[in-house]
C-alpha cells in the first residue's frame, strides 16, 4: 500500500470519527473512542467561563450570555473532534446586531497570515450555506434535502477592512494541481472593520519544541498502527461471519440426512398468494417476502431422529475455532498499546484495577491529557476569543459616554488632507495632540463621577472598563463527583490549615478549587463564629500571660517585674492577634490593573477614519526583514563595505575615516515565529474598486442575476445587509444600534 493509499484509508477513518457517519468502511474503533473519552475529561459536567476581574458583576452575565446565544455547550462536542483529528483551528467572531456572532473554522476551512511579531495580520475564511430560490431554473443543480440551494462564501478579514466574496459555484483555496487559485467565482463586497482589529484566534493541538509542527493532529503520527488494528479488526469480522456457523459431517448421504421437501425453504404466504411481490423478484406468485434463506450460512434442516445407521457412520458437527486466543490477545494487547500512546486508557481493559482508588489514579492520566487539550482549546482559544468582546464593548463605552455628557473629541488629522504641505499638517497635529490630552483627562474624570454617583448618563452602551480584561474557564463539575467523605475530609484538612495560622482564603481551595480568590472571598461575608471564639481564647490566654509576667519579679533584678525585660514582651502578639481577627472579618477582592500587551493590536484613531474612506491604514507597521521586504537587498546586506544602507561604502577605502554601520536593537526587529506564513500587506490593493453589493449571479460581473431569498435564516445571518459606515467625525460603531443593552450600574 502506498502512502496516498495509506492518506485516502485514515483520512476516511478521520472523518467517519469527526462527522459521525456510518455509512464508510470503518472497523477499528480506536479513534472514535479515543475522542469519546477526551470529550469526557474535557468537558467533564460542563465548562463555565468568568472573568478575573468584574467589580460591577457585568462581564460574568456578558460572557454567559454570548456562551448561551451561541449555543456554545452544544458545539463543543463537535469542536472537540475536529480540534483533535485536524490539530489546530481557528475561533472567529462578528458583531451582530445587539450580540457577537461565534464560529469555529476546521482547519481545511481557514487560512492564517501573521506578521513579523506573530500577531493575525489577515484571515481568509471560505464555508457554505444555503438560500431558498423559488426560481425553477435553479431547483435542480446543488440543490440539498431542505429546499435550499447551496452557496458559498469568501472572507477576508484584515484590520480595517473585510472582503466578502459570495459565489454559486465552490470556492476553494487551492486547485487540482495544489497550486492557490488566483481568480475566484462571485461578487465582492467590501466592509468596514469596525472592530479595528482582526476577531480571530488560532488554537493548536499539539506543538514541538520550535512551534514549527504546529497543526499536528492527534492521531497522524499513529497512522500506520490505526490502520493496521483497522486491517487485524476486519480480518477477526470475516473470520466470525465465514467460521461462525457450525458445520455438518456425515459419511452418510445428503439425501438421508435433509428432510424430503425441504431444500426449498419458501412457504407460500396470505401476502405473496394475493399478489405482493418482493422488490428484486419480478413474479409475485413464487417471491419469498421475508427475503429467504441466505445462501452464505449453509443452513439446512436436518430431522430430529436419523435411523438406520451403520456401525461405520459417522454423524457430527464441526465448529472450527474463528479467532484464536492469540489473535484476539494480540489485538487486545495492541488496543492498549495504541490508547496508551494516545494519552488514554482502554475502557475494555479496565481490570487491571481491582479497586475504586486504582480505576481513579488510572484515569489520572486521561484527566492529565484531556487537561492540556482542554487548556490549548478554551486558555488560548475561547477565553482570548471573549477578552477580545469585553475589550470592544468598553472600547464602545468609551466612545459613547463622551458625548452622552457633552464631550467633544477631536477628530485626528490625517496627512493625505494637507496636500505635502508639512508646515500645516505639523501645526494642525500638534494642535490635535493637545486637544486629544484635553479630552482625555476630561474624560477621565467625568467617568470617575459617574462611578462614584452611580447615574449612567443615558444614550451610554457597552461595558465599564474594569481593569484587567483576563478571562478563565473551570469545569463546574468532576467526571468522579466526591462523596460525602471526601468532602468530610477536605474540610477536616481546611480546618486543620486555618489551626496552622492559615488564611482561610488560601484554605479553602483545598475544599473549593474551581473558586476565584474574589468568590472565596465573597464566601467569607458571614461571620467566623469559631474562628472568632478561638482567637479571642488566644487573645484572652496572652493578656493572662501578661498579667502573670507582671506578678512575677526578674530573677536578675528582684525590684522590677518579669514583664518589664524587652526580651519578654508580647505586645506584638497581641497586636497580631488583633490584626488577624480583622482581616478574617474584613475580605474583599483585589482589583487588577489592565494590561493591554496581551491583545489584539488595534487600529488608530486616524487608520479608522482611512477605513471608513476606503483607504489603505498608513500607521500600521509593516515587517522588515533583509530579503523579505527588500528584494534588492542581498545576502551581505548590513554588512560593512559590503551593501547598499548606511554601511555600505561602495568600494570606499577604510582609511577615509568613514563610521561605521549604526545596527538596530535586536528588541526593535522581531523575529518571524518558525512555521507560520508571514503575510505581506497589498498597499497597492484597490480596495475600493469593490464597491457593487454581494450578488447571487453565476459571474463576478453580474449579468446573471439569481433571485435569492436574502430574509431567510441561513448558517451567517444577518451577513448581507449593507451596515451603517459611520461618516468621519462621528463616533458610531458596530454597536450603535444596539441602544437597548443597558449599562451595569457600580455594585449591582
Amino acid at each position: 500500500m502506498n502512502n496516498q493509499q495509506v492518506t485516502n484509508q485514515f483520512d476516511q477513518i478521520l472523518q467517519a470519527a469527526k462527522e459521525r457517519r456510518g455509512d464508510l468502511s470503518v472497523d477499528s474503533m480506536i479513534v472514535s473512542s479515543h475522542l469519546a473519552q477526551m470529550r469526557t475529561f474535557m468537558l467533564r459536567r460542563g465548562v463555565e467561563f468568568y472573568s478575573d476581574q468584574d467589580t460591577y458583576g457585568a462581564r460574568k452575565d456578558f460572557v454567559a450570555e454570548i456562551f448561551e446565544s451561541n449555543m456554545l455547550d452544544m458545539k463543543l462536542d463537535s469542536i472537540i473532534d475536529y480540534f483533535l483529528c485536524d490539530g489546530q483551528g481557528l475561533f472567529y467572531f462578528r458583531p451582530q446586531e445587539e450580540s457577537y456572532q461565534l464560529l469555529y473554522f476546521p482547519k481545511d476551512s481557514y487560512r492564517a497570515y501573521r506578521d513579523q511579531n506573530g500577531d493575525l495580520e489577515s484571515v481568509v475564511l471560505i464555508y457554505s450555506f444555503n438560500v431558498r430560490q423559488p426560481n425553477a431554473v435553479d431547483a435542480f443543480p446543488q440543490h440539498d434535502k431542505r429546499g435550499g440551494k447551496k452557496k458559498y462564501i469568501k472572507l477576508k478579514v484584515y484590520k480595517d477592512r473585510i472582503e466578502q466574496t459570495v459565489s454559486n459555484e465552490k470556492i476553494e483555496f487551492e486547485n487540482e494541481m495544489g497550486t492557490p487559485t488566483m481568480v475566484q467565482p462571485g461578487a465582492t463586497e467590501v466592509l468596514q472593520n469596525s472592530l479595528g482589529f482582526i476577531p480571530a484566534v488560532e488554537v493548536f493541538n499539539f506543538m514541538d519544541c520550535t512551534g514549527e509542527a504546529a497543526g499536528n493532529g492527534e492521531f497522524n503520527w499513529l497512522a500506520h498502527q490505526i490502520l493496521y488494528h483497522d486491517e487485524l479488526v476486519r480480518n477477526i469480522r470475516k473470520n466470525l461471519k465465514f467460521f461462525g456457523n457450525p458445520t455438518l459431517v456425515s459419511s452418510r448421504p445428503k439425501h438421508d440426512l435433509i428432510e424430503a421437501g425441504e431444500e426449498n425453504t419458501f412457504r407460500p404466504t396470505i401476502s405473496s398468494q394475493a399478489g405482493f411481490a418482493a422488490l428484486g423478484q419480478p413474479s409475485s406468485r413464487v417471491s419469498q417476502p421475508f427475503g429467504g434463506a441466505s445462501p452464505i450460512d449453509g443452513q439446512i434442516k436436518v430431522p430430529r431422529v436419523i435411523a438406520n445407521l451403520e456401525p461405520t457412520d459417522r454423524v457430527s458437527y464441526m465448529t472450527p475455532d474463528s479467532v484464536s486466543g492469540d489473535q484476539s490477545m494480540y489485538v487486545k494487547q495492541y488496543r492498549s498499546e495504541i490508547r496508551l500512546a494516545l494519552g488514554g486508557v482502554d475502557d475494555i481493559d479496565i481490570n487491571t484495577a481491582q479497586t475504586a482508588y486504582e480505576i481513579k489514579t488510572l484515569y489520572g492520566r486521561v484527566a492529565a491529557t484531556a487537561e492540556k487539550k482542554a487548556k490549548a482549546l478554551f486558555s488560548y482559544g475561547l477565553c482570548k476569543i471573549f477578552a477580545m468582546m469585553i475589550k470592544h464593548e468598553e472600547y464602545l463605552f468609551v466612545e459613547s459616554i463622551g458625548p452622552a455628557l457633552g464631550l467633544i473629541k477631536p477628530m485626528p488629522v490625517l496627512q493625505e488632507d494637507f496636500q505635502g504641505d508639512e508646515a500645516e499638517f505639523a501645526a494642525a497635529d500638534e494642535n490635535y495632540k493637545t486637544l486629544k490630552a484635553r479630552y482625555d483627562y476630561d474624560l477621565q474624570q467625568a467617568i470617575s463621577v459617574t462611578l462614584e454617583t452611580g447615574e449612567i448618563p443615558p444614550g451610554t452602551i457597552g461595558l465599564i472598563p474594569d481593569g484587567n480584561r483576563k478571562i478563565d474557564w473551570r469545569w463546574t463539575g468532576e467526571v468522579f463527583e466526591d462523596s460525602t467523605e471526601d468532602i468530610l475530609n477536605s474540610s477536616i484538612v481546611v480546618r486543620n490549615l486555618q489551626e496552622l495560622g492559615v488564611d482561610s482564603i488560601e484554605a479553602l481551595k483545598y475544599l473549593f478549587p474551581g473558586k476565584t480568590e474574589e468568590e472565596r472571598a465573597a464566601m467569607l461575608s458571614g461571620y467566623p463564629f469559631r474562628m472568632v471564639k478561638e482567637t479571642q481564647q488566644s487573645l484572652s490566654q496572652f493578656i493572662g500571660l501578661l498579667g502573670q509576667l507582671y506578678q512575677l519579679p526578674h530573677p536578675q533584678t528582684p525590684d522590677i517585674p518579669l514583664a518589664a525585660d524587652p526580651n519578654l514582651d508580647i505586645t506584638g502578639f497581641l497586636y497580631r492577634s488583633l490584626e488577624f481577627l480583622r482581616k478574617e472579618l474584613s475580605y474583599s477582592g483585589r482589583y487588577k490593573p489592565s494590561n493591554d500587551a496581551a491583545g489584539p493590536s488595534t487600529l488608530s484613531d486616524a487608520d479608522r477614519i482611512r477605513a471608513a474612506r476606503g483607504s489603505a491604514p498608513a500607521d500600521e507597521p509593516v515587517p522588515n526583514l533583509p530579503g523579505l521586504t527588500d528584494p534588492s537587498a542581498g545576502g551581505n546586506a548590513g554588512i560593512p563595505g559590503a551593501g547598499p544602507g548606511p554601511a555600505g561604502f561602495r568600494g570606499q577605502s577604510m582609511a577615509n575615516g568613514v563610521s561605521g554601520a549604526e545596527r538596530r536593537p535586536e528588541y526593535s526587529s522581531s523575529l518571524p515565529i518558525p512555521g507560520t506564513t508571514i503575510g505581506l500587506p497589498d498597499r497597492n490593493a484597490a480596495t475600493g474598486s469593490y464597491t457593487g453589493s454581494v450578488g447571487f449571479g453565476a459571474s463576478s460581473s453580474g449579468s446573471q442575476p439569481g433571485n435569492p431569498d436574502i430574509q431567510s435564516p441561513s448558517f451567517n445571518p444577518n451577513l448581507f445587509g449593507k451596515p451603517n459606515v459611520p461618516s468621519p467625525g462621528t463616533n458610531a460603531g458596530p454597536g450603535a444600534a444596539r441602544n437597548k443593552r443597558r449599562v451595569p450600574q457600580p455594585g449591582k
